[in-house]
């Protein structure tokens, strides 16, 4: 079904949990917010607070539950959990660490980094799978919303990024190229489907001053991912 809605979405990635400080794949499985993760959240919903939205939406996953709990305290208003809007299964690679995986799946980790959209996490969901239930997701949440609605969402980063790169046609070997950071707030503003993206990664609200402290997972990658040697 074609939605022909203007609608602004505030899609943000839920805070710190104690398997993202310890830099394990999470994806369908749950650890709690940490305390620097309760934070995140408490500083993103005040953050929001003062935007008037239509409705509330949250991954049926533990710590997006939990960050949208508290949301919900702030800003004094109920959520709907919406089961497409979970993170991606990373199948048996759950619960490991960048260079484990690395190195007990290390040709389908590579194909994986390169594209994850044709060969998905052993066991796991390739990307390309992420994207077409998070679309039918927000497609659910645009008929549930009036035209010109403010729409808070908040989920994961691997389903963040799926978005991020289908409504900016960005290739699809650059999808790590974009960021997500624990608290990240994103604002996509949908006009009958054209996007408009004034915000992404933003995390203004969590420091005050620059810290590279987000940017850890970049510094993961490199270590892992294979380089090809030029000639």
């Amino acid at each position: 079904m074609e939605i022909k809605l203007s609608v602004k979405l505030f899609l943000v990635r839920h805070g710190k949990t104690k398997w993202n400080s310890e830099g394990r794949y999470q994806g369908s499985s749950n650890t709690g917010l940490t305390r620097e993760g309760i934070l995140q959240a408490k500083l993103a919903a005040k953050y929001l607070s003062k935007v008037n939205f239509s409705n509330m939406y949250s991954s049926p996953i533990g710590r997006a539950v939990e960050t949208s709990e508290i949301f919900k305290k702030v800003l004094k208003r109920e959520y709907m959990v919406k089961e497409n809007l979970r993170e991606l299964d990373f199948g048996e690679w759950e619960g490991l660490k960048f260079g484990e995986i690395n190195e007990r799946y290390h040709d389908s980790y590579q194909n994986w980094l390169k594209d994850p959209y044709n060969n998905p996490p052993t066991g796991g969901e390739s990307l390309f799978a992420v994207t077409e239930r998070a679309l039918k997701g927000i497609d659910e949440i645009l008929n549930e919303n009036p035209d010109d609605s403010d729409i808070l969402v908040i989920t994961h980063g691997g389903l963040i990024i799926s978005l991020l790169v289908y409504w900016l046609k960005i290739p699809p070997e650059r999808w790590s190229s974009i960021i997500q950071s624990h608290g990240a707030i994103n604002i996509v503003f949908l006009d009958q489907g054209f996007p408009y993206v004034s915000q992404i990664n933003f995390t203004g609200h969590l420091y005050k001053y620059y810290s590279d402290t987000s940017d850890k997972v970049i510094q993961d990658y490199k270590k892992v991912r294979d380089i090809p040697v030029k000639n």
